[in-house]
């Protein structure tokens, strides 16, 4: 799997966020964005998403246009609706689809049972921690089998022990479907990232591709230097 990001364009006013911006990400790994707040990283998943367009330029997958229903986006603030339990949360993308309710029903506890959130599926969200209010919307998300996951800062707020359970989700998510999330935490792209995208600028660009792990931990004190570039 490949997403690639050619050429775009996108700003609002006379203020250019990206000015012939091109990237590349590839499946079976898990892709960080990482770079300060207001940056561009999260106008970047929107774009992708098709939740607003850019001025020019193309994003493909696989070497075409993405289809509509191929990604999954995970704002920031999970939108969970209040007045629906775990599992109406879930359910609701494939009920508006007109899933077949056996199908329904087999996706939706799959997910929860992927993101360890099915003994909470009676749960509203209030009653729910910052963290497992993350995992329902990652759920809702796998419900959807779409080969292409965003998420925006996911483990923001969250304590922890709840971030580590995320980051193994994301680890398991990675390995069968394409997966980009975006995070203004060095030390968490460090931790969890097979591959960083470095973005910084403005127009932003991608200033730095490197793989995580020990080489990411190596070069911590440029990629420091790389993040507060302009």
């Amino acid at each position: 799997m490949r997403l690639e990001v050619r050429d775009l364009t996108f700003g609002y006013d006379s203020n250019v966020i990206f000015n012939g911006f091109s990237v590349e990400f590839k499946g079976s790994r898990l892709n960080v964005i990482l770079g300060p707040n207001g940056v561009g990283k999260s106008t970047l998943l929107k774009l992708i998403a098709g939740i607003i367009r850019p001025h020019s330029g193309s994003i493909l997958f696989n070497g075409e246009s993405i289809l509509k229903g191929s990604i999954a986006y995970i704002p920031q603030d999970n939108e969970l609706l209040p007045w629906l339990t775990v599992y109406g949360n879930v359910e609701l993308p494939l009920r508006i689809a007109g899933v077949n309710g056996d199908v329904r029903r087999m996706r939706v506890l799959k997910a929860l049972e992927a993101t360890d959130t099915l003994h909470l599926s009676s749960r509203y969200p209030k009653k729910l921690s910052g963290g497992e209010r993350k995992r329902v919307a990652i759920a809702r998300a796998l419900a959807s089998n779409t080969p292409i996951l965003l998420l925006d800062e996911p483990t923001a707020n969250i304590d922890p022990a709840g971030r580590e359970i995320i980051w193994g989700i994301l680890r398991e998510v990675s390995r069968e479907r394409l997966v980009i999330t975006a995070t203004h935490d060095i030390s968490e792209a460090l931790i969890i990232a097979d591959m960083i995208y470095i973005m910084s600028g403005r127009p932003a660009s991608i200033v730095e591709v490197l793989s995580g792990g020990e080489e990411a931990w190596s070069q911590s004190r440029r990629i420091i230097k790389l993040y507060y570039w302009h």
